[in-house]
Formats: C-alpha cells, structure tokens, sequence
C-alpha cells in the first residue's frame, strides 16, 4: 500500500507540472490509460486513481466512451511564469542526463538484437520529420536487455520531467528543431553502432545528444526568462521524485541505518524508540515498527528487553535464507540498482573525483581504508554512495541516489549467505580487491583509474549478489540480466 501510494502521488505530480507548463494544453486529448501505464510504466489501477484526482483538480474533464480533454487554461505569459519556476532543474536534468544516460542505453545496446526497425519506421516519417514515439521506442529497446524495471523507472521519470513547451508567442527558435534534425541525422548512426557493438562511440554520440538538446533548452529558457519578470514567489528547487518501489519503511530503516553509523547515535546507551522515530519522520506505528523490525531481521540491532534496542557488536550471526517473498520481491529492488551503480559508477566517480584536489583525494582514500565497513560488500557500496551522494556536481543526481538509497538496505541480507558458492566467493574477493585499487589510485590522484576500479568493484559486487539469488530465488525470472 505504501509503494503504490507513493506511485500514484508521483504520477499524479507529473501530469499535473505538465499540465501547468503548457506541455498539455487546453483542448488536446489526454493520454489514454494505456499510453499512460506504458509511458509511466505503472497499473491500470494507479492510471485511473490518478485521472479521477485530475478531474477533481478541474484540468480535465472527461465523458463516458471519450478520451479525457484537457480543460485547465493558462495565458502564455502564466505558462512562461510557470517554466521560470522550474528553469533551474529543468537545465540541470538535462545536465544530468548527459552523465548518467549514455553509458546506461550503450550497455543494453550491446546486448540487444537488431534495432532497424526503429530506425528505419523513424526514419521513413511523413516529411522526415522523426516520429517521436518511433524515436521513444528505439531508445527505450536498448534498456530492456537489463530486465530491471528501475531502469526503465529512471528513463520515464527524468525525461518527462524534463518536457517542456515550444511558445510561439515568445518568436524566439523553436528549440525542438534542432534536436529533432540531430534525432533525422544520427540515429540510422547510432543504430548502426549499436549492431556492431561499438560502446565507445555509441556513448560519444549519445553525450553529444544530450548536450545538444541541454544546450538548446538553455537558449530557449533563458530567452523566456527575458520576456516575462522573475516570479517573486519562487518556489523551493523543483525536483520529480522517481518511482520509488520500495517501501516507506525500508526508507526509514536506510536513513537510520546512515544515521548510526555516521556516528549520530553514539552518545545514546538506546538505539531511537518507536515512538521517537514516529515523531521524527511523521509515520505510523506500523511503519516504524517494519523498520525497526527490518534493522533487527538484518543483524543490526537487537532489543533488550524491557529496555530498549541497541546495536549490535560485530559478533556473528546465524546465515538467513532469502527465499521469503517480501524479501524476494525487495532483493529483486535492490539488484536492479545495484545494476544501475555498477554500468554508471564509472563516470559518477569521475565527476565526484573531479571536484576535489589531491590532497582531498588522499584523505578520501584514508577515510575508506579505515572504515570497517569496508570488510563487507554491503559496507562498500555503503562507503562509495555516501561519497557520491555528497559530492555530485548535479541536484539531480544527488536526487537519484537519494531514492537508490532506500533500495540499498536489503542488501544486508546476502552478508548471511545460507549456501556458500565458490564463484560468488570470488566475485566478492574480485569486490574487495577492485576497491583497494581505488584507494590506491586515489592515493596517487589518478582519478580516471579510480573511478574505473569504481566501476568495476560495483560490477563485481552486483555479479556476486546476482548469481547468490539465482540459485536461492523461487523465480529467477525476477533476477535482473548480467552486463
């Protein structure tokens, strides 16, 4: 209930922000259900919650065995006002895109099949204009290879969030021209790289694409901005919140989890009641009860009783089995990020490194060397993402792994093996030695070899964890693919 409550909010967001920026405007026919659950990759449930709340809100009206109208109004300077408010993340998601996008669609590239028909159906549109849904569906067929919907997730939320309207009363270039003859001019390019498997290339081209249409928007945005007066009330930075699957309560139990061990708590002889922890994040009972249950179920807390619960010392705890649906259903979560971290690391690290000079860059490599953490796989993805997390150049990528975040806490589980499988042995031991090549190389201020053992200890991990679950899980359909 927490995640679909949590869905259909997002979507209902969305829609609404496009509506108000003019992307839907007055009189156009609304989307229908399944265009909606396929773009937003959500049920038909979640699809009709939503449509119900838009009619309520009075921005579309709707009639019995007719698609839904767009019935909210705005004059042209409201909606220019209403891009001004979100100017600032608008540029920045393109930005963003530009680093994260790239490496993702060139890594399912190669192991996709034949892409033609995309290209070619693109192609052959009416006046060689490119068929937007022909261009969607090609871009969007190099992220299935990953079977992981939280990719697909990623791709809807922040490209979406980034539409915005062309004004025609603005008289200024109509800043989808041109990337729309980029899209005619490149993508049989782009498709053909992908046949031959050339990633290199194929991410080079894809950067270039993403810096064209930031580059673009940029001039269109800050044209706008000249015509109408900032707003005088702006609001806070505007941000889409992605489509978090996992539960409320995980959420909470990552947050505490982070408190812990930066070390907020150790003033404390208790670990934080239930009731404290329902004041400080407004939950339920039930909610916090989940997480504090989930801490204990992981081997990081364990309850006195009649007193309190307190963390645990690093004695060893009995393996668990993972077979459970919930924790099924949650691991599934957690791979599919951690199959996200492992292709995009690389140049997240690079652009983390890149802030930092190389006395800050030793000091880094002396802060995860002393961590104890670091004797666990968990530990160092908890290590590296609370370093990227701090020091991503973008709002919005810090944004992204924030909502990673909550999936991460199911990890835990597979510190307690129940079966030992020597490959997965060595894919751990290939995790830890990946991630004391970083160090080194931090150590060195190389940060291009850094931020590949980076990379490369994330895929270690993620392969170790994967193959673990395959063997364990009652559907290994769930199991995202090998990269």
């Amino acid at each position: 209930m927490e995640q679909e409550s949590l869905l259909y909010k997002v979507l209902y967001q969305s829609i609404l922000t496009q509506i108000y920026s003019g992307v839907l405007r007055r009189g156009e026919v609304f989307p229908s259900q399944s265009e909606l659950c396929q773009r937003y990759q959500v049920g038909i449930t979640t699809v009709r919650k939503v449509i119900r709340m838009l009619k309520e809100e009075g921005v579309i009206c709707t009639s019995s065995g007719k698609r839904a109208i767009v019935s909210f109004n705005e004059n042209e300077n409201g909606y220019i006002q209403s891009l001004m408010q979100r100017r600032e993340s608008i540029l920045d998601i393109y930005s963003g895109l530009e680093l994260i996008m790239p490496s993702l669609y060139a890594e399912g590239a190669m192991h996709c099949g034949s892409l033609s028909f995309f290209a070619d159906a693109a192609d052959s549109a009416d006046n060689r204009i490119i068929n937007n849904q022909q261009t969607a569906a090609f871009f969007t067929e190099m992220l299935l290879p990953y079977r992981n919907q939280t990719v697909l997730d990623l791709q809807s939320d922040m490209e979406h969030y980034a539409r915005f309207p062309y004004v025609m009363q603005s008289q200024l270039e109509d800043p989808f021209t041109v990337s729309a003859d980029f899209m005619k001019n490149n993508l049989s390019v782009m498709q053909g790289m992908a046949e031959r498997k050339e990633r290199g290339p194929l991410i080079a081209k894809l950067e270039e694409m993403y810096k064209n249409a930031g580059q673009q928007a940029a001039v269109y945005l800050n044209g706008l901005q000249k015509i109408v007066p900032k707003p005088e009330n702006l609001v806070a930075y505007q941000w889409f919140r992605g489509k978090n699957r996992s539960p409320l309560y995980a959420s909470v139990a990552q947050s505490l989890y982070r408190r812990a061990q930066s070390g907020e708590f150790s003033d404390r002889a208790y670990f934080p009641s239930e009731p404290e922890i329902m004041r400080i994040y407004k939950i339920s009972k039930s909610t916090a009860s989940k997480a504090m249950a989930l801490l204990s179920d992981i081997g990081f807390i364990h309850t006195i009783e009649k007193k309190g619960s307190v963390l645990r010392t690093s004695e060893e705890l009995a393996p668990i089995r993972i077979e459970q649906n919930i924790i099924e259903n949650n691991l599934t979560l957690f791979l599919n990020v951690l199959q996200i971290l492992a292709v995009c690391t690389g140049k997240l690290s690079l652009a983390a490194f890149s802030l930092l000079d190389d006395s800050q860059l030793a000091d880094t490599a002396a802060e995860w060397e002393l961590s104890p953490l670091r004797q666990r796989s968990s530990g160092i993805i908890h290590i590296i993402t609370a370093f990227l997390k701090a020091h991503m150049p973008l709002k919005c990528l810090e944004n992204i792994l924030e909502q990673f975040d909550d999936a991460l806490i199911w990890g835990h589980y597979l510190d307690r093996p129940y079966v030992i499988i020597e490959e997965c042995v060595a894919l751990a031991q290939e995790g830890f030695e990946e991630f004391a090549l970083a160090c080194s190389s931090l150590r060195k201020g190389d940060r291009e070899s850094a931020a590949l053992c980076v990379q490369r200890t994330f895929r270690a991990i993620f392969l170790d964890a994967r193959l673990y679950t395959l063997i364990c899980f009652k559907n290994p359909d769930k199991v995202p693919a090998e990269i």
